[in-house]
């Protein structure tokens, strides 16, 4: 069998797409080696080892360098030629949309979430375009949809109206390099180096609207001169809609080196930016999956998140019940920042949650899903 892969995410900064798409083409090479994958790339090949096996064959689509300015002109207009060239059976993307113009028998769209469509105001005039409008219509011509948790799912038969038969559900895990450290004084001088207090609170990844950050900042200016030795550590690219100023409101925080923002953490300090923490916190109100509160877990970092992603960390988080309410996200600071007994338990549940879990199975499950479509 002959499958396409849009693999123009690996041309961008890693997020939880190329994560998946990383694990699933490291792995699906020693699970059936039969087929052959075509990996389609927008504006250049990356150089990763793992792509040079023997069963990938790459494609750099051809067009206009204007259309390749956008993920979504080159996939809509400029796609299709390459596809058709191609000769595939199948055609599979992991990034929530397929050239709508099908050059392909079949096609798999992987599809995260459909906040786009219900919650608009949360996006750009262009993200309504990429993210509102196409990932529907993809995912009702596409032959299967593959999404990361049952809320997303039950999500996409309700906003989308994909049947049930038609989705399949894996459960992501977190990369191996995710583990806890034996190592205290390695730990320090990491913390040392950002000028991290022993104990800080992390708030990690791409800053949007869902994900309540601007309420965390507030809550813990509400509580933190009453404990000394915590600080709050914000990393990722502000990307909010409508904006929110993020960095004026870590800006008092800071001054008082109690607060910490970067726009990104170096892939290589990434893991220790887990370790170091007291606790890792994603309060989403819309994601039903969150890869991060994972590799945090992993990490033996215990996590603080929104009853919304409950499920997909196996209850096992202290749960923030309303993320958008101020004085409750103090309460649970208050609650978690003083109670060790608390942090151990949540540390060793989670630990013991992600044992269950592998990119394996989700590869497994991901190719057989393509295989019986």
């Amino acid at each position: 069998m002959r499958i396409g892969v849009d693999a123009r995410c690996l041309e961008w900064p890693e997020g939880g797409p190329a994560r998946y798409l990383v694990n699933m083409l490291k792995l699906w090479p020693q699970l059936n080696r039969q087929h052959r994958f075509v990996l389609f790339f927008q504006n250049h090949i990356p150089e990763d080892d793992f792509l040079k096996n023997e069963l990938f064959e790459h494609v750099l689509i051809k067009g206009p360098d204007i259309l390749k300015t956008r993920r979504i002109t080159g996939e809509q207009l400029l796609m299709p030629f390459s596809i058709k060239q191609s000769k595939l059976d199948l055609f599979f993307t992991p990034w929530y949309s397929a050239p709508l113009l099908s050059c392909c028998p079949k096609s798999v769209v992987c599809c995260w979430d459909v906040s786009a469509k219900t919650h608009p105001s949360h996006y750009t005039m262009l993200e309504k375009i990429s993210f509102g409008i196409f990932p529907p219509l993809s995912c009702k011509r596409a032959d299967g949809v593959i999404t990361c948790s049952e809320y997303d799912a039950r999500q996409m038969e309700k906003h989308y109206r994909i049947p049930s038969a038609r989705i399949r559900v894996v459960h992501f895990a977190a990369d191996e390099k995710f583990k806890p450290s034996n190592d205290p004084d390695q730990l320090e001088s990491f913390r040392r180096k950002y000028g991290f207090p022993q104990k800080y609170i992390l708030v990690m990844g791409i800053i949007i609207k869902r994900r309540n950050v601007d309420v965390i900042i507030d809550a813990f200016n509400d509580i933190y001169r009453d404990y000394p030795d915590i600080g709050l550590v914000v990393v990722g690219r502000n990307a909010t809609t409508p904006f929110v100023d993020i960095e004026a409101k870590m800006k008092p925080l800071i001054e008082e080196g109690r607060g910490f923002y970067l726009q990104r953490a170096p892939e290589e300090d990434m893991v220790d930016f887990y370790r170091g923490a007291w606790y890792y916190m994603c309060t989403s109100t819309t994601d039903g999956e969150s890869l991060m509160l994972k590799e945090a877990m992993k990490c033996g970092t215990p996590v603080i998140t929104s009853p919304l992603l409950k499920e997909t960390v196996g209850g096992n988080a202290v749960i923030l019940e309303d993320p958008t309410d101020q004085k409750q996200t103090a309460e649970i600071f208050r609650r978690i920042i003083s109670d060790d007994d608390l942090r151990k338990h949540y540390s060793d549940e989670g630990q013991k949650w992600m044992q269950s879990l592998s990119w394996e199975k989700v590869a497994q499950e991901s190719l057989e899903f393509l295989e019986t479509r």
